[in-house]
């Protein structure tokens, strides 16, 4: 098992997509230009803005994209997958407040450098410019998608607090957790991604949603894995109140090396079920090469 260095993600990448992704990075860090705040206020916003992670999000806004506009259409995506990156943003700033977390990819977070306050100030801000950057899509199904996925962002947080430290949550607590809290978000980054080049028929629609979910779940339970077994050097300790699936699954007979195989099986199912729907959706191997390396 190993922490994919981004650059790994980038390689499976068709230049298109490269392309089109340093212009969401580029209207990502052109976010703020010009709109006055205090610099404390206007460090916390851009913190994550520029300690990025592997921009998965956005990524698989543009693959799907590419995929379902045959190449064309891409630039459409372009204001939708920086939105996505927007809302994942705040995500992690609320995060970061609610589970006093101090260090997040390998540096202080804005939780721990200015306060709560200004951090919780600093979500509202790029939620607010997420919200900006779907009117401007001028796809309003994209706006309404990308709504109700903060929506459950919110739910997801809320669930989450009512769950930890619980010793009594089940694999459905988890799975329910962890859907409103990571899946739903990869899962509207896919639909914007189809949105994005006009494509609104509901089958397909219904079989890409399940797709961004089997690929959420396997995401977050990756991340469990690799949280539990401590091997992200960027994001060190273990949180044993954090509900983690090698948590649950080994309370009953503490058996840490089955519950690890046990959910690395759920994980490769997710993904195996995803790549089905694929098949049976599109023909994009590139995406399907890109969520493969996921597998641990």
């Amino acid at each position: 098992m190993a922490v994919l260095n981004p650059g790994k993600y980038m390689e499976l990448l068709p230049m298109d997509v490269k392309f089109a992704l340093t212009k969401v990075i580029h209207v990502l860090e052109e976010s703020f230009i010009g709109l006055w705040m205090p610099d404390r206020l206007l460090k916390a916003t851009y913190h994550y803005i520029r300690n990025r992670g592997k921009l998965i999000r956005p990524t698989l806004v543009l693959l799907m994209a590419y995929a379902l506009g045959n190449g064309t259409g891409i630039e459409r995506a372009i204001l939708p997958a920086a939105s996505i990156e927007l809302i994942h943003t705040a995500s992690l700033l609320q995060d970061d407040i609610m589970d006093q977390q101090r260090i997040r990819r390998g540096v202080e977070t804005p939780y721990s450098i200015y306060g709560s306050h200004t951090a919780m100030l600093a979500s509202d801000l790029i939620i607010a410019k997420a919200v900006e950057f779907a009117i401007r899509s001028g796809d309003n199904d994209i706006v309404f998608e990308l709504l109700n996925s903060s929506i459950k962002l919110a739910v997801g947080q809320s669930l989450e607090s009512e769950l930890s430290g619980r010793d009594n949550t089940t694999i459905d607590d988890y799975l329910k957790l962890i859907y409103y809290k990571t899946a739903s978000l990869i899962e509207s980054s896919m639909i914007v991604g189809a949105y994005s080049v006009n494509v609104k028929d509901n089958e397909v629609i219904s079989r890409i949603r399940d797709i961004g979910r089997f690929v959420g779940i396997a995401f977050q339970v990756r991340d469990d894995v690799i949280d539990y077994l401590n091997m992200d050097s960027k994001n060190p300790g273990v949180n044993y109140d954090e509900i983690n699936i090698v948590r649950i699954m080994s309370r009953d007979n503490g058996n840490i090396e089955d519950a690890i195989s046990k959910a690395r099986n759920l994980l490769n199912d997710m993904l195996d079920n995803a790549i089905d729907a694929i098949r049976k959706t599109m023909d994009n191997e590139v995406l399907i090469n890109y969520i493969n390396l996921l597998r641990i």
